[in-house]
């Protein structure tokens, strides 16, 4: 089945999104990567900047819901599933075929870096799927402990805010360093922090 255009021109956008960021990406180069015209695009998005925000929607929300929400499903104990999503990181597809890489660090947060503090729009956007994903872990840190598996004294938004900070800087960290031992060394010293939760009583 031929490829909806609309999916290619998200995915390409993504793309160049990821590995060259909003301002540098060029929308001729990115028409004729995703085999359209400008055309083609104004079908079903108005503007450069609104096909960007629709592709960071659908990877950033995908991304969270497929990728960290799919760990959580899987395990009872969240710190297990925590386990499994930081190992499973560095080899992560993020959206298509474009797989996470440390060269570039954090989809998220490279866009924050560049647009948050430019564009109320964009900032909007990042701090919405930011949300989704604290939101996310701070549910089923709060599942933890209604089933007992977690103890009960901690603020469950607190330490997914704490989980999402330490994750988002040891990427950038990781993405200036270019080095993976430290993305090593750093999740599983986070790791060894929130086995603390296990203990009861």
């Amino acid at each position: 089945m031929k490829e909806n255009m609309r999916d290619i021109l998200v995915q390409t956008m993504f793309e160049s999104l990821y590995h060259e960021g909003y301002n540098a990406s060029n929308l001729i180069d990115l028409l004729k990567k995703a085999g359209t015209s400008k055309g083609g695009m104004y079908h079903y998005f108005g503007s450069k900047k609104e096909l960007a925000l629709e592709s960071m929607r659908i990877v950033g929300e995908g991304f969270i819901d497929r990728f960290w929400g799919g760990a959580f499903d899987r395990y009872e104990d969240p710190i297990r599933a925590l386990e499994e999503i930081l190992k499973a990181l560095p080899n992560a597809t993020i959206m298509g075929e474009c797989p996470f890489d440390f060269k570039y660090g954090c989809p998220l947060n490279q866009m924050i870096q560049e647009m948050s503090a430019l564009d109320e729009d964009f900032k909007i956007l990042l701090e919405s799927i930011m949300d989704r994903w604290i939101a996310l872990i701070a549910e089923n840190l709060k599942m933890g402990q209604n089933i007992g598996v977690l103890e009960k004294s901690f603020d469950p938004a607190r330490i997914a805010q704490f989980i999402v900070s330490s994750v988002e800087g040891t990427l950038t960290l990781m993405k200036v360093k270019q080095d993976i031992r430290i993305y090593e060394e750093n999740t599983e010293l986070l790791l060894q922090t929130l086995k603390v939760l296990t203990q009861k009583g």
